[in-house]
């Protein structure tokens, strides 16, 4: 009988990464020292040596690749596993999540930021206040140091900034850089925390292997929360309260994914898929519609500071700039083409609405004839209309991709959360190379649509079985 050792190239490629990265820095340029000496260094803007040390992860994020979708595909073949294979997965992911808690390096600033609000609410101040910091504490100089004074506005809920506040005031005793480390395993726990959630979901076991395989074991979704980035909270809050879904119904599972907007408001869509796929049962759309409208009430009650800062400060003073997206790609050819002649940004919004909502209409129709495909339409629309997407928003569709893994649709899904790691090279080197960054941007987009054109073209059934006859899980 097969067995899942074929997983351990994953761990495998992100240790000989972090082992190749310490030898590299050996021979940093002096002009990166002062981002050496930081609590945890942040490559940013290191010309030629950030994109050698970009080249360097991205390697190690093709390699795990390579196994993670061929285990992937003998997954969905229907092969025969062990009784073991899940759990050997689950080893497998918290190895090469150990793995990436040691590179020396990371590519993003976000945890700094995590961990200041979370201090800043140690002090008793409010993080949502966009004015400059006077608080005297190595955290906040750490943290002022990569973004500087004051911070960007918090957007994050008032939930994930009491974790914050958690993380870092258990930590403080041991320095800024344990502080960190305690947001970033924060953010891990919650990631290994799917694997449970996702096994209590589905009740098939070929679907259950698929979702636990295809979430833990993707390479960028590992990168990214060992990184730090609170969206995999935010994902453990979503598959959490689908189980509340299905073990208390609509109203209780509506109710509860409208509540992940505390942690972050991303969540919300998946509270917005759940209403379109029970819109053909009047009465469990009924009690979906209350418990999103309950949930509603909660969270604006509870975020007020948040809501106060969005409508004094990001609203009125934020810019709005696409990059690395469909938005992005067409501001560029209409200012190519047409100059300053153009409204470029506007006529990017109206190209991706559009485009998106095609994906959302075709994802609509199957929703509604009990198709579960239809939530991957509705996750690559979410993709497309993002104005700026980071690797790690590929958290928010990930799990999509395993609802009916037969389908072109989910390979897409894939697809678009391997292809987003390119984003990170423009920051990692400099951001001033226009053609290059074009040339990423397609290459981020281009592959999960060459993927689903084909299957989105094709007519839609009028009639299929209903979702959880086929794999168990608790939409419908």
């Amino acid at each position: 009988m097969p067995t899942a050792r074929s997983v351990v190239a994953v761990p495998i490629a992100f240790a000989v990464a972090s082992l190749l990265l310490r030898v590299m820095l050996h021979g940093a340029p002096k002009s990166v020292a002062p981002d050496l000496a930081q609590p945890l260094p942040v490559v940013t803007h290191w010309q030629d040596f950030g994109a050698l040390l970009w080249s360097c992860v991205f390697a190690c994020i093709v390699v795990a690749s390579v196994a993670y979708v061929r285990w992937l595909a003998r997954l969905a073949a229907g092969e025969r596993f062990d009784r073991g294979t899940t759990l050997f997965v689950v080893v497998a992911s918290a190895a090469a999540l150990a793995a990436a808690l040691t590179f020396p390096v990371v590519f993003s600033s976000d945890v700094y930021a995590y961990a200041a609000y979370g201090s800043l609410a140690l002090h008793g101040l409010d993080p949502y206040t966009h004015a400059p910091i006077t608080l005297h504490d190595p955290l906040i100089a750490a943290a002022t140091w990569q973004w500087s004074n004051p911070l960007p506005i918090c957007v994050y809920g008032p939930l994930f900034v009491w974790m914050a506040k958690t993380a870092v005031g258990v930590a403080a005793p041991l320095g800024t850089a344990a502080q960190l480390l305690a947001i970033r395993l924060l953010c891990v726990a919650a990631f290994l925390i799917c694997a449970p959630l996702l096994a209590a979901l589905f009740s098939d076991q070929r679907h259950r292997r698929l979702a636990i395989s295809g979430v833990l074991l993707n390479p960028v979704a590992i990168w990214c929360a060992a990184e730090g980035h609170n969206d995999t909270i935010v994902l453990a809050s979503v598959l959490l309260a689908l189980l509340v879904l299905k073990r208390f119904g609509h109203f209780a599972g509506a109710l509860a994914l409208m509540s992940s907007a505390l942690i972050k408001a991303s969540g919300i869509a998946a509270a917005i898929a759940v209403a379109v796929f029970a819109w053909p049962k009047r009465d469990i759309f009924l009690r979906t519609i209350a418990g999103v409208a309950t949930g509603a009430i909660l969270v604006v009650i509870l975020s007020r500071p948040f809501e106060a800062t969005v409508a004094t400060g990001l609203v009125p003073h934020g810019r709005y700039l696409p990059q690395y997206s469909l938005q992005y790609l067409v501001a560029q050819v209409a200012h190519a083409t047409f100059g300053a002649h153009v409204h470029a940004v506007e006529l990017a919004i109206a190209v991706a609405l559009v485009s998106a909502g095609w994906l959302a209409y075709r994802g609509a129709r199957l929703a509604v004839a009990g198709e579960m495909q239809g939530a991957g339409f509705f996750a690559l629309a979410l993709w497309l209309i993002i104005p700026n997407p980071y690797p790690w928003y590929a958290l928010w569709i990930l799990p999509v991709a395993f609802l009916a893994f037969e389908e072109r649709i989910s390979w897409a899904i894939v697809a678009a959360t391997l292809t987003i790691f390119a984003r990170y090279l423009p920051d990692m080197s400099s951001a001033a190379h226009w053609e290059r960054n074009v040339a990423i941007t397609l290459f981020a987009l281009a592959t999960p649509w060459l993927v689903v054109i084909p299957d989105a073209l094709r007519r839609a059934p009028r009639v299929y079985p209903e979702a959880s006859e086929r794999t168990g899980f608790p939409i419908r």
